[in-house]
């Protein structure tokens, strides 16, 4: 199998029903949202992901036989990644040579930097990998035709579509109110990919299966804290009306990090994160997509990825917390990433002494079983002067947007629209500020 250019989609091979084989023509493995590189808090999550890469390629992959692997953007969780971060990424690559794996298809997302994923590109598409890390000016360019050596025929078509930032689709003016600059963002990024499934379309006349990558934020989605804003404030968020049925056979999404279907339709998917990256990710079972195609026809399965690590939330006074911890047991191969919340009724100045002391005891003690990730202790009747002394959390392990928003509300804005106003200004200047950072 290998990748075919086409000068024009139209010299695909006709459809004859008569000689198709009930057997399944292909399959192709779905995941997005890796993160290479991401810590949490100041825990690094590099061996999580080395044991979910070595689970890929030495149990997943060989069980289910993928023809096909798509990364639907966020292979590193920094535009500049680190040293380790790459060598995962190019170690991974290279093991899938010996795998029967035929074509690799990688999208950036918006925390990758397009520039350092193409900047392979010439060496990595010699062997079957192709990456996209901006949107194409000739669309087409983007259709990505899957062919079977064994009869010549195209069995898929993948539409691979990286991340679209705003300035590729917004058409707004200055003056604009924002409902309108939001109404013109949304229409943006619905035309263009109109325009990719126009481009698409001589395949599916063809009776040929076409799959859509894209990494955005689509409506009626359950979020965790580690999704970074994708558009301004994820207000132009999309329905599944952006990838009609009769366009798409099936939508390959990331960005949002819990696996789940777009407005109940089972063709459009976000696989999520293979490992849990926010403690608010703390209960989801973490999952790849394998998607099969039968005379033309498309299924996807959910393929269960194993937990290498827990992560608990444990909160209470600090009685209950130190009773909680000293009852944890680890059944998982990594120590437990523990985030924990103290809350006293009364204030008291000597508590937080106290506390580091203890989590210093446990840490040394109990290093094999988990790790201390976060701690903050709080009183329910702190003098209001003292509030912000009642809680460890460091600058440092916050996101900008979480600083930006706490400051905002020590400000006391009443007017909503203000407020709104200000919010979008911020995120304006975070995404643009994230763009530089990536070029």
């Amino acid at each position: 199998m290998t990748l075919r250019k086409l000068t024009s989609p139209n010299t695909l091979d006709t459809y004859n029903p008569s000689v198709l084989i009930k057997t399944i023509d292909m399959k192709i493995l779905h995941t997005a949202d890796w993160h290479l590189g991401v810590n949490l808090y100041n825990e690094s999550l590099e061996e999580d992901h080395h044991l979910f890469l070595e689970w890929l390629i030495k149990t997943c992959i060989p069980e289910h036989q993928p023809d096909v692997i798509i990364i639907s953007g966020d292979v590193f969780d920094k535009a500049n990644p680190s040293t380790n971060a790459r060598r995962q990424y190019y170690r991974f690559l290279s093991q899938l040579l010996h795998l029967g794996i035929k074509e690799v298809i990688i999208t950036a997302g918006n925390h990758d930097s397009p520039s350092m994923l193409e900047a392979p590109r010439e060496l990595l598409h010699q062997l079957n990998i192709h990456v996209i890390g901006t949107p194409t000016e000739n669309i087409e360019e983007m259709l990505i035709p899957i062919v079977d050596t064994a009869d010549g025929k195209t069995k898929v078509v993948i539409a691979a579509v990286p991340f679209v930032r705003d300035q590729d689709v917004r058409f707004s003016q200055t003056g604009d109110n924002q409902d309108m600059r939001e109404d013109a963002l949304r229409k943006g990024i619905y035309n263009y990919f109109e325009a990719i499934a126009k481009a698409a379309e001589p395949y599916r006349l063809n009776k040929v299966p076409v799959i859509c990558m894209a990494h955005l934020f689509a409506s009626g989605v359950t979020l965790s804290d580690s999704e970074r804003p994708v558009q301004i404030g994820n207000l132009a968020d999309v329905g599944a009306d952006c990838f009609p049925k009769e366009h798409f056979d099936y939508v390959a999404l990331g960005h949002i990090h819990g696996m789940q279907n777009v407005e109940g339709n089972n063709y459009i998917w976000y696989s999520g994160s293979p490992i849990a990256l926010s403690f608010s990710e703390w209960k989801q079972m973490k999952y790849l997509r394998l998607v099969t195609i039968e005379s033309s026809k498309l299924q996807s399965i959910e393929i269960e990825i194993p937990h290498f690590r827990k992560l608990l939330r444990i909160d209470g006074d600090f009685l209950s917390v130190k009773a909680k911890v000293k009852n944890l047991t680890r059944k998982e191969v990594l120590p437990s990433l523990l985030e924990i919340t103290i809350l006293e009724e009364h204030y008291n100045p000597l508590l937080g002494r106290e506390v580091a002391q203890w989590i210093e005891e446990v840490t040394r003690l109990e290093k094999e079983q988990f790790k201390i990730a976060s701690y903050r202790y709080h009183f329910s009747n702190a003098p209001k002067k003292l509030s912000s002394l009642t809680s460890s959390q460091s600058v440092a392990e916050l996101k900008p947007e979480e600083v930006f928003i706490n400051k905002l509300d020590n400000a006391a804005i009443s007017n909503v629209e203000e407020r709104e106003l200000i919010l979008e200004s911020f995120y304006k200047i975070l995404a643009e500020t994230q763009t530089e950072e990536q070029e």
